[in-house]
């Protein structure tokens, strides 16, 4: 799921930039400036959903759990933050195996998100709903949901590069390989108009795995080789070599292993993402097999 700890107090105070990267000193600030504030005010609870928010980033699951289980259902949760909490629980029970629990969780999040965006229609709610029926699954009614938000024409580049980049994933999921390569295209589409080039050249991965799933190796070619680019600009070196692999899986899959072989050779399995650390040892067993059947 899309994942975002900011809030408007947050962000008007800096602390969004301090709860993304440092625990200690994101947990301290908080119960400071919590101190000051009204409890159950609207700033006290900006706050608490931001504490809330950041006991799962920080992977702090068993304070977590500790934190939120008196809020669930708890009728002096006022009504705005009542669907994070439930979200924030549900996912606190999909971590522990408990699913059918996380998916009642998930279902009256929904149900409190769906409520507060017919009241205000906003992108970050917009987002919340989204996440949620892609984690249970509805995907048509995500696809409708995502027709809904582009009749709202928000001027937010990055928004609509997020939503096509989840709807993306949802046709991969559901092996629509048409479907997955239109929404990565749009997706691209977005991200160009962004000034970001690391943003850039994620887009343009996923947009030519999309296009060598769908068996246009030239053009995936081309689109990794563009990404590489803008990946190299953002000195991203998880993506870089995330290209290197896939440039050599596609001169495999055309059959030209020396051109495989010459992009795995690039690529630095310690600066490579751990979850594609298997493809890279599959491959290399796979050309070295070649090479002695040669």
């Amino acid at each position: 799921m899309l994942f975002s700890i900011s809030s408007p107090l947050a962000s008007a105070n800096g602390i969004d930039v301090i709860c993304e990267n440092h625990a200690v000193s994101c947990f301290s600030e908080i119960s400071a400036r919590q101190q000051h504030q009204a409890s159950g005010s609207s700033q006290w609870w900006q706050l608490e959903i931001l504490r809330l928010n950041s006991l799962f980033h920080f992977r702090k699951f068993d304070e977590l759990y500790a934190v939120i289980r008196p809020w669930v259902n708890h009728e002096d949760v006022p009504v705005e933050y009542q669907p994070v909490i439930n979200m924030l629980f549900g996912k606190w029970l999909a971590i522990n195996n408990r699913k059918e629990e996380a998916k009642s969780a998930y279902v009256q999040s929904l149900s409190g998100y769906e409520a507060l965006f017919e009241k205000d229609p906003s992108q970050e709610t917009a987002l919340s709903i989204l996440n949620l029926l892609v984690s249970l699954e509805r995907f048509e009614s995500a696809r409708d949901f995502v027709d809904v938000l582009e009749t709202n024409n928000y001027n937010d580049a990055e928004f609509y590069r997020e939503i096509f980049a989840e709807l993306g994933h949802i046709a991969l999921k559901s092996e629509h390989l048409e479907q997955h390569l239109f929404y990565r295209e749009k997706s691209l589409f977005w991200a160009k108009q962004i000034d970001d080039p690391q943003q850039v050249a994620v887009a343009y991965n996923n947009y030519a795995v999309a296009l060598r799933n769908y068996s246009k190796f030239d053009e995936a070619r081309k689109a990794f080789l563009t990404g590489l680019t803008y990946a190299k600009a953002a000195k991203d070196f998880a993506q870089v070599n995330t290209i290197y692999l896939r440039l050599a899986e596609i001169e495999n899959r055309v059959s030209d292993s020396a051109k495989a072989a010459m992009w795995l050779g690039k690529v630095d399995i310690e600066k490579l993402p751990t979850p594609q650390i298997v493809y890279y040892r599959k491959l290399t067993a796979d050309l070295k097999t070649k090479a002695e059947e040669d």
